[in-house]
Parts: C-alpha cells; sequence; structure tokens
C-alpha cells in the first residue's frame, strides 16, 4: 500500500438495504440520510413535567403539585389614598426623590411610590406594588388593615440610608442639602 492511503480514513458506500458504510461525503452511521426539501422533526425527550398542562389551559383533571412563584401569581388591586404629610419633605416630583431616594431604594421601589402616588392623585386602582415592604419601611407608604396611604411629599433620606451612599453620591447629597438651606 501507498503511504498516502493509509492516514486517510476508509472509504464505504451505502448498501441497497438502506444500511451505512462510510463513504467519503456520507452522513455518519448513526443519521438517516436527508432528502432534499424535509427537514428533520425535533424530537426532544421526554421530562418529569410532561403531564403538566400547558401554560394558560384549564384542565381540571391534571392536579399541578408544583406551586407558582409568587412573582408569577395575579396580584391583587388596591385604591391608594394620599396622606396629608408635614410640611417638610420633597414633592415627588423633585429631583431629590429620583436622585437620591433611587440611589438609596432602587429605581424598581422609587417606580412603584409614584405610581402609587398617581394612583392616589386620580382615585385609580392598580396591582399592589411589588415594592411596597420596602416602602413601607422606610415610611414611603403605610397600610392600615385594607387600606394603602402615601404622603404627598417625600421625606428626606433617613441617616441609615445616607450612610449606605457610595461616598461621590452622598457628597452630591450633602451638597444639594446645603444649597437648599441657602436657598
Amino acid at each position: 500500500m501507498s503511504s498516502d492511503t493509509t492516514n486517510q480514513p476508509p472509504v464505504m458506500a451505502r448498501t441497497d438495504n438502506g444500511d451505512h458504510q462510510q463513504a467519503k461525503g456520507d452522513p455518519p452511521p448513526n443519521r438517516p440520510p436527508k432528502t432534499p426539501g424535509t427537514r428533520s422533526p425535533k424530537v426532544r425527550p421526554p421530562f418529569a413535567g410532561d403531564h403538566l398542562p400547558l401554560p394558560g389551559v384549564s384542565d381540571s383533571s391534571v392536579v399541578s403539585p408544583v406551586r407558582i412563584r409568587r412573582t408569577a401569581q395575579k396580584r391583587p388591586t388596591i385604591t391608594p389614598s394620599i396622606e396629608p404629610g408635614k410640611p417638610e419633605g420633597f414633592a415627588m416630583t423633585d429631583p431629590y426623590v429620583r436622585r437620591f431616594w433611587v440611589a438609596a431604594i432602587g429605581p424598581g421601589a422609587v417606580a412603584d411610590l409614584l405610581r402609587l402616588a398617581a394612583a392616589a392623585q386620580s382615585d385609580r386602582s392598580l396591582r399592589t406594588p411589588t415594592h411596597l415592604p420596602t416602602l413601607i419601611r422606610y415610611g414611603l407608604a403605610r397600610r392600615e388593615g385594607t387600606r394603602l396611604t402615601v404622603p404627598d411629599r417625600v421625606p428626606p433620606l433617613p441617616q441609615d440610608l445616607r450612610d449606605r451612599l457610595r461616598p461621590p453620591v452622598r457628597q452630591e447629597l450633602l451638597a444639594d442639602l446645603r444649597r437648599r438651606r441657602a436657598v
């Protein structure tokens, strides 16, 4: 044999009964030959959740053992009201609220606060905010039984939240407060 054919894989051809023998350009033996213009269907292996109904389809014969995440559950509707607050504080539209409260508690919580305030002013209902516990913790909302109230003015950041701010933001906050006192 010559040396150039010893390093090449053996050449095999397809037999009459459809079995594969490896040939140059043929698909590997574990795949059927492809017919031009057809696609093989994607088949997935079965998994443990195959017995569950499709999302959005109610089938009373199938009891789902899977608990739905809290974030995927439908939140109850509430109608907030405005609580007249103390004269100190900042209007909901003040840049202080967006700059420093966002830095302290996050944009989602501040967005929920602004949505609550807008709904309370227009007497509209909305879904319970996901960040309501954070708003209650820092006095930006108050729940009394089934009532939810939001203040008409946002209080200054409490000291514990000021201490958590990044140093440049904390310096900006102090400069902003000094500027407001001077005016």
